[in-house]
């Protein structure tokens, strides 16, 4: 486990990352197995069994692929027994996300249909662990009209038609202050929230969310999961998403968030704001992602 004192804080997959952020009329076509890594101290490491893909111009299929990059040096390493190739690439975009690990993951794209697929993840969010099972993301263009010569990425194609789902998300219990939120916002139910939260300290038990499934279709979000252990009420949130021209800012505004009968819609923008994370600003409703804002001094 990475030291706690690190303040870190996580994002998926690395190759999702190196082809989000290129442009074209068609994804590229990319088949990896078993991709095992991590990114930490603004250096990252992968390893994958196979590997190949097609971009424009180039078609390369690689084994037992090694992957490197340097945020700073703004350099990519991709090699093999007997191929190296170094790229020039600008990973300003992780300033925002400082630390992750993955393993056994696999990445598929035939054109119009990409998709990750992960059996297990471990995320790092300061002080927190989280450990997801059954982690899936996919976006689908396939029924959406797009010119030849029309720009499409990645991003775009989760803002048309994403969707994300996991089986399991375990962490320790939710903060203090989480419930001190719950109950400012929902005042007429102090004394359920209360109740709730001193089965969970009588309980002493991670907390687990099921079942999660969150979808994305023409820039409109919904999605929900079950809340396990003690609290066992289904989240249910929904709202919008878009990005600008070159996918380096995001704005998410979130219209509705429920747990059970609970509002938690002022409960999770005030989560949001306590990361502190790089990049990322809270106003209102609105949650903005700035993925090219320059690093802190």
């Amino acid at each position: 486990m990475w030291p706690k004192e690190k303040e870190v804080c996580v994002k998926l997959s690395l190759i999702c990352f190196i082809v989000s952020f290129n442009a074209y009329a068609i994804f590229p076509t990319i088949n990896v197995k078993n991709i095992n890594g991590e990114y930490l101290d603004e250096k990252g490491h992968a390893y994958a069994e196979k590997a190949s893909y097609k971009l424009p111009k180039v078609k390369i299929a690689h084994e037992n692929i090694e992957v490197k990059f340097n945020k700073n040096q703004k350099n990519l390493i991709i090699s093999d027994p007997s191929t190296t190739v170094e790229l020039e690439f600008d990973f300003s975009f992780l300033n925002v996300f400082k630390a992750f690990s993955f393993t056994d993951v696999g990445i598929h794209s035939n054109e119009k249909l990409f998709s990750i697929d992960a059996p297990g993840l471990d995320l790092y969010i300061n002080p927190k662990k989280y450990n997801i099972t059954g982690f899936h993301i996919e976006t689908d263009v396939s029924q959406i009209p797009t010119q030849d010569d029309e720009d499409i990425t990645i991003v775009d194609g989760l803002m048309l038609n994403g969707t994300l789902s996991f089986l399991t998300l375990e962490f320790n219990d939710f903060d203090e202050i989480i419930f001190n939120d719950l109950k400012l916002e929902n005042p007429q139910n102090i004394s359920e929230i209360q109740k709730m939260r001193q089965s969970g300290r009588d309980l002493e038990i991670p907390m687990i969310v099921r079942t999660g499934k969150f979808t994305i279709l023409n820039g409109v979000f919904n999605g929900s999961a079950k809340i396990d252990s003690y609290i066992n009420l289904w989240l249910r949130l929904s709202g919008d998403v878009k990005s600008n021209k070159d996918n380096t800012e995001i704005d998410i505004q979130l219209t509705k968030a429920k747990l059970g009968i609970f509002s938690i819609k002022s409960t999770i923008l005030n989560m949001v704001k306590r990361l502190n994370l790089d990049g990322v600003t809270v106003d209102g409703n609105l949650i903005h992602v700035n993925l090219k804002k320059t690093d802190k001094p």
